[in-house]
């Protein structure tokens, strides 16, 4: 039986970054990512959109756009999942898949432990940053210790509307056409020409005239500045861009590391810290992540594999045909005799 890998996280704003397979993202509000703030409880009208929008994005996007021909009752499927996903939602999208489209089997597993397990460990902090939010997971012997676990709210998004408002401030120096600020052009010059400053107030300190032109779609040329790693310093120093409640990168890995003990402590830092997701590629963030945390703990490392864009995708290609990994299958026959309370015991 071949198992499909396809990304589904359930708590997260939609984001197709694509994949070995497919990219899916199902739709949530960003409020939820941090679960001790609660979530609204939505009402049965509600619970009924969301529910077809999921249909929907499944069907069109999933089955469809990625699989023509092929059908969802020929597949088993490995979901990940955020760190924080309630077995509530599990069973919501459980639902959705063996009742609607009749799926063989399914697995949900957090993104933080397949990019681990793509690289080869058991042990390790994983910081997983993606468009919306980054979570700093430890894992010790493949177990999430969840308890320790801190998403923060800021993510890739939160670079680009910097990045936007940056330009903007810039209006009286240069002309710009409205095409400047289209959210394509903006995303285009943070991933081509965005970076992370090594110390942001020495950066900050250098001419202004240190600049690299950037073309537009309609031909014009702009000269861009500090603009482009002070829209990254919302990653390092969020307070600067009016992000509340929401801590700065590495002060969050260094207290996550003062809250590990004892031979959990000893194994996590001897097997070091992962970096995986998209907005985690930004040149100069490893050595930024690296110097910070080395200030504080010295003796941790940071591992930056190139393909860390779609560690979580590679992971998941091993972890679902490994035999460690076969009991954590959920079966529609188990799901037909049990209901979906069988999640309960299945997922990590």
């Amino acid at each position: 039986m071949v198992a499909m890998v396809t990304m589904v996280a359930m708590i997260d704003e939609p984001d197709h970054d694509g994949g070995i397979i497919a990219g899916l993202t199902l739709p949530s509000q960003r409020k939820s990512l941090l679960p001790l703030n609660g979530t609204r409880v939505l009402t049965d009208k509600e619970k009924e959109e969301k529910k077809k929008k999921m249909l929907k994005i499944l069907r069109d996007e999933l089955f469809f756009s990625y699989h023509v021909g092929r059908c969802p009752d020929e597949y088993r499927f490995l979901l990940t999942e955020h760190v924080f996903t309630t077995c509530q939602q599990r069973e919501q999208i459980m639902g959705l898949f063996f009742e609607e489209f009749k799926t063989l089997g399914l697995m949900f597993v957090p993104q933080e432990f397949l990019a681990l397990i793509s690289s080869g460990h058991t042990s390790g902090i994983v910081i997983n940053m993606s468009n919306t939010y980054t979570s700093i997971v430890p894992i010790w012997n493949l177990n999430i210790l969840r308890n320790k676990a801190v998403v923060l709210q800021v993510g890739g998004q939160d670079v680009t509307r910097a990045l936007e408002l940056l330009l903007k401030q810039r209006r009286a120096d240069q002309v710009y056409r409205t095409s400047d600020f289209d959210p394509l052009v903006v995303e285009d010059i943070k991933e081509k020409r965005g970076y992370v400053a090594l110390d942001y107030e020495v950066e900050m300190s250098k001419p202004a005239a240190l600049s690299t032109e950037y073309e537009l779609p309609d031909c014009q040329v702009i000269n861009l500045g500090r603009e482009l790693f002070q829209c990254t310093e919302c990653l390092f120093q969020p307070h600067l861009f009016g992000i509340k409640n929401t801590q700065g990168l590495i002060g969050s890995v260094n207290q996550l590391i003062d809250t590990l003990n004892g031979q959990i402590k000893q194994d996590i830092v001897a097997q070091s810290v992962f970096l995986t997701g998209s907005s985690s590629m930004f040149p100069g963030l490893v050595e930024r992540l690296r110097a910070g945390i080395a200030e504080k703990h010295s003796a941790v490392n940071v591992v930056a594999p190139p393909e860390r864009k779609m560690s979580a995708w590679m992971g998941g290609s091993i972890w679902a045909e490994l035999s460690v990994s076969k009991n954590l299958w959920t079966t529609k026959e188990e799901f037909d005799a049990y209901g979906p309370d069988v999640v309960h015991s299945k997922c990590f």
